[in-house]
């Protein structure tokens, strides 16, 4: 007997555009561009079918607009290519800006600083130095009063991928990777004894 379907009391679509953003990002790592657009394409469809005042809930039930745009700009920058760089400036730079536009006490710091570093990260691709920079000094400044593990690793593949950059030797490319350097030694300076966070 198959079981009964849990009740929907605010109904699925939120979580059906949470799975499609999901799905966008795994597939652009599998460097599967189709399959990614095309879920990207069904999270901006089902968003459209979202009647106004069905995302109440909030925590895992929520799946808010800026939060599906910064999933299209990982999307995006897992593809290659300058379109897709393009995309995924766009997306990211809409998805700060409606962070930073939520009220303080709904203001989500740490995906907002993820949507931030895609933002450096396309800039960087683009060869936009300084661009990149202003987004990475932003996190910093952010991590260092409230650290996240994500915002870390993703500062972590940022510096590696300026490392390679051709323009590495730059004065603002090496500026930034001070900077990167000094928040990552009062990071192991702050760490309480055994290593640990």
């Amino acid at each position: 007997m198959p079981a009964e379907p849990l009740p929907q009391l605010y109904g699925d679509l939120p979580a059906q555009i949470r799975l499609e953003g999901i799905k966008a990002r795994a597939y652009g790592q599998l460097n599967r561009a189709g399959d990614a657009l095309a879920a990207l394409d069904a999270a901006d469809r089902l968003r459209e079918r979202l009647a106004e005042g069905d995302e109440l809930p909030g925590g895992m039930m929520a799946f808010p607009v800026e939060k599906q745009l910064f999933y299209a700009s990982s999307t995006h920058l897992w593809l290659t290519g300058a379109q897709h760089l393009a995309d995924a400036e766009a997306r990211a730079d809409e998805a700060v800006e409606m962070f930073q536009a939520a009220p303080p006490e709904r203001q989500r710091l740490g995906e907002m600083s993820l949507a931030r570093m895609d933002l450096a990260m396309a800039r960087l691709g683009r060869g936009d130095l300084d661009g990149a920079a202003a987004q990475i000094h932003t996190v910093l400044a952010t991590n260092a009063r409230r650290r996240t593990e994500s915002v870390d690793r993703r500062i972590g593949h940022f510096t590696r991928q300026l490392a390679l950059h051709p323009a590495a030797g730059a004065p603002v490319a090496i500026g930034l990777r001070e900077s990167i350097i000094a928040h990552q030694e009062r990071t192991i300076a702050e760490l309480p004894p055994g290593g640990h966070l």
